[in-house]
């Protein structure tokens, strides 16, 4: 998926050449000529989408997480005490998730080579988490680590029919103008986490986590402007320069990698250091005695904040019809920034019918969209099993994915996806999550 932002700006750019660079030592300046125009080409390379490609290829094998329904009557017991939550024995609970959704080409496809029919869509997302937390026996405190990855892309339809035309060589049989937009923010990151666990009211708990994080990767930036392209004749073979009239866009973007060629320009930055903290903020409790209601918001007021982050600015003008017909410039340098990180909050209202069966409606939101999904379990607790199990059934309606989750007292495992066959896949979520007391 990362790998879209930067290939989407190459093909804006490609059509259009070389570029040469004026450099001062803390920022740097780019002019193009048409002199420099006509002695190469441009040739860009992204070592950072790469790694990113290969941590998205790891989460899709592994799938992604449905949005965990917490059985009522798998839940923990009521509460200790008025200020304290229930905690007999010491608890280290550990969980990964993987979620990620493309409406506009399959999973495989969008962070490949956009190969399938082209759908209508405006977005696409990769979010993951693992973590690990220990709460003491007898306490409201709660300590843990934590690993957290985002990527947020916006589009709008222009830009992808430009991008998937480019893609799979399809030249426009007509003059067309295309508003460019494209927008995309990532952060991966680690940390550290203490939680606090406090009853409010008779069955219900509030529970507030601070995290603290070192930045591992960033990226931010956009790309807006227009486009019009040039008909051409049926089986005529022509450059990707030969099929402008004109461009105006801006891009701009900051890094901790450069990611579009910058290093042909001698431009080599240190890599930034970034420190960031965000809240988590949980909420559960009984709506009544069957009825069970969980919230749980991640990385709320969340920002990282980059000492010396490298960033790339280019504006690009071209025109068929001007001389000179290149006046495409921009700016490297490197700045002090502050990152705001992408939210995410899950929430679940289930009930019980009758001591086997229950129902579920759940919700997921995040920068880009809110997801909703119907679910229905049953637990079995037949006696030759080990402990019981809850099997539950899940459907998202609104992307047409279906799931299913597997409970107990010791984990659980939730899968969800639109199609089984992962090349196919737009909609998918997986989570494995577990727990032991001693």
């Amino acid at each position: 998926m990362p790998d879209v932002f930067f290939n989407t700006a190459e093909s804006i750019i490609f059509m259009f050449y070389t570029y040469r660079a004026i450099c001062a030592k803390k920022s740097r300046w780019i002019d193009q000529s048409p002199k420099s125009m006509q002695k190469a080409s441009i040739y860009y390379h992204s070592a950072l989408s790469i790694n990113l490609l290969l941590l998205m290829s790891m989460g899709i094998s592994m799938s992604a997480k449905a949005q965990q329904s917490n059985p009522v009557f798998m839940e923990a017991p009521a509460v200790a005490s008025k200020w304290i939550a229930p905690q007999v024995a010491t608890e280290l609970t550990a969980e990964v998730m993987i979620t990620a959704h493309s409406p506009a080409q399959p999973i495989a496809a969008f962070i490949k080579e956009w190969d399938a029919p082209l759908e209508s869509g405006k977005h696409a997302y990769t979010q993951g988490r693992m973590a690990v937390e220990v709460r003491p026996a007898d306490s409201a405190v709660s300590y843990g680590l934590n690993w957290r990855y985002d990527y947020m892309m916006r589009f709008n339809q222009e830009t992808a029919n430009l991008y998937w035309q480019y893609k799979n060589s399809q030249i426009p049989n007509k003059d067309q103008v295309y508003p460019i937009y494209l927008e995309a923010k990532h952060n991966e990151r680690i940390g550290a986490n203490i939680g606090f666990t406090q009853q409010i009211i008779p069955n219900w708990q509030l529970s507030a986590y601070a995290n603290f994080w070192k930045g591992l990767h960033a990226l931010e930036g956009d790309a807006v402007g227009t486009l019009t392209s040039q008909a051409a004749l049926e089986g005529k073979t022509i450059r990707n320069i030969d099929r402008l009239n004109s461009i105006k866009t801006d891009l701009n973007y900051y890094y901790d990698e450069p990611a579009l060629g910058e290093e042909d320009l001698n431009w080599y930055p240190d890599k930034p250091a970034g420190y960031g903290y965000s809240v988590d903020i949980k909420l559960a409790g009984q709506v009544t005695d069957k009825t069970a209601l969980m919230i749980r918001g991640y990385d709320v007021l969340g920002r990282m904040h980059w000492q010396d982050m490298p960033s790339t600015e280019y504006i690009l003008d071209y025109d068929v019809n001007r001389r000179p017909n290149n006046e495409t410039r921009g700016q490297l340098d490197t700045n002090n920034i502050i990152q705001t990180l992408p939210w995410r909050v899950e929430g679940s209202l289930t009930h019980q019918l009758t001591n086997k069966w229950q129902l579920g409606t759940h919700a997921q939101a995040n920068d880009i969209e809110t997801l909703y999904q119907l679910s229905a379990g049953y637990q079995l607790d037949n006696a030759s099993l080990p402990m019981p199990i809850v099997i539950t059934g899940l459907i998202e309606p609104q992307t047409q994915a279906l799931g299913l989750a597997i409970d107990s007292k010791y984990g659980g495992v939730k899968f969800l996806t639109d199609d089984i066959d992962a090349e196919k896949a737009k909609r998918s979520e997986i989570s494995l999550y577990g727990r032991y007391s001693w």
